[in-house]
């Protein structure tokens, strides 16, 4: 099976680091982990991943629904949006960037990898 390269965009530290770990442990691939809008656009345009875990929130001016704007205008990758925050209006809002999904922080493991296989088998090369 073809190593999938993930991004990850998180700005607490902690939940990347741990995101990357349960990634790796699941067979995937972390290019890079961004912690502001700015980061992810850079990173996503260098490492032209496979799919891009975004957070909702983060530090500074722009937002992950931001950021997933600017990067679905440049390029076609699948992203899975991942909030604590889940609220209708966020939703809604984040729903122009076209993601493959929706995660808790808080999913499983299980969760976490069905999400990315159905965004990657939704998103043929």
């Amino acid at each position: 099976m073809k190593s999938r390269r993930l991004l990850i965009v998180e700005d607490e530290i902690i939940l990347a680091m741990d995101l990357r770990n349960r990634l790796t442990d699941l067979g995937y691939s972390v290019v890079s982990i961004a912690d502001t809008g700015p980061a992810a656009i850079t990173a996503a345009e260098q490492y032209r991943p496979d799919c891009i875990l975004m957070d909702i929130r983060l530090s500074g001016d722009m937002d992950g629904i931001d950021a997933a704007l600017e990067i679905r205008r440049h390029h076609d990758i699948p992203m899975i949006f991942m909030s604590a925050y889940g609220n209708e209006e966020t939703q809604q809002r984040a729903a122009a960037a076209e993601p493959a999904g929706f995660l808790s922080k808080l999913t499983d493991n299980l969760d976490l990898s069905v999400a990315i296989e159905t965004a990657l088998a939704g998103h043929q090369d």
